[in-house]
């Protein structure tokens, strides 16, 4: 039920913000997502535009977004991800962090790994973005707990690698 709920919900919140970003329709079909199987289709009465991300994937601004519900450590989170053809997600501004924050919120869990990372005194996208846009709740000792993890309840957080979370991959939009 869940992840039915998570489904509806984010085919709405991507037919809302292709209608306010894009100037001229391409279709008005009915849109359809999938998440680890196929999701029902929302018909919302907007412009809907076809999806330029893989099946399963999510189209938010100018990157496509999985969330896998599998539980993995963060390096293997991070090997999945790339054999997705993406890396573990970086988060690069308020609208990618409250797409993914409520992702995570609808699917039941509590936390998602996230592409951060500590290293040699400073913290680092695992896909090389800047890391300019921050929203921390809680930075713990980061020699001891050098991965990201977003919180459901909000900001994001730092923990041993080797706990086992769900997490998102990230991939850039292809190009025409």
């Amino acid at each position: 039920m869940k992840v039915l709920i998570l489904a509806a919900l984010l085919c709405m919140h991507s037919a809302v913000t292709h209608a306010a970003t894009r100037a001229a329709p391409v279709s008005n079909s009915t849109a359809s997502s999938m998440v680890e199987g196929p999701l029902p289709a929302v018909e919302t009465g907007l412009p809907v535009y076809p999806s330029q991300c893989p099946s399963g994937w999510f189209t938010q601004g100018s990157r496509c977004f999985l969330m896998v519900t599998s539980m993995k450590n963060w390096r293997d989170a991070a090997r999945h991800c790339v054999g997705q053809q993406g890396s573990l997600a970086s988060v690069q501004s308020s609208e990618e962090y409250n797409f993914l924050q409520t992702m995570v919120t609808i699917s039941g869990h509590s936390s998602a790994w996230i592409g951060g990372f500590y290293f040699q005194g400073a913290w680092l996208w695992i896909d090389s973005a800047g890391f300019h846009y921050t929203n921390w709740k809680v930075q713990n000792n980061v020699y001891s707990y050098p991965c990201l993890q977003l919180n459901s309840i909000g900001g994001w957080s730092n923990h041993h690698c080797s706990y086992s979370r769900v997490f998102y991959c990230a991939r850039s939009l292809p190009t025409c």
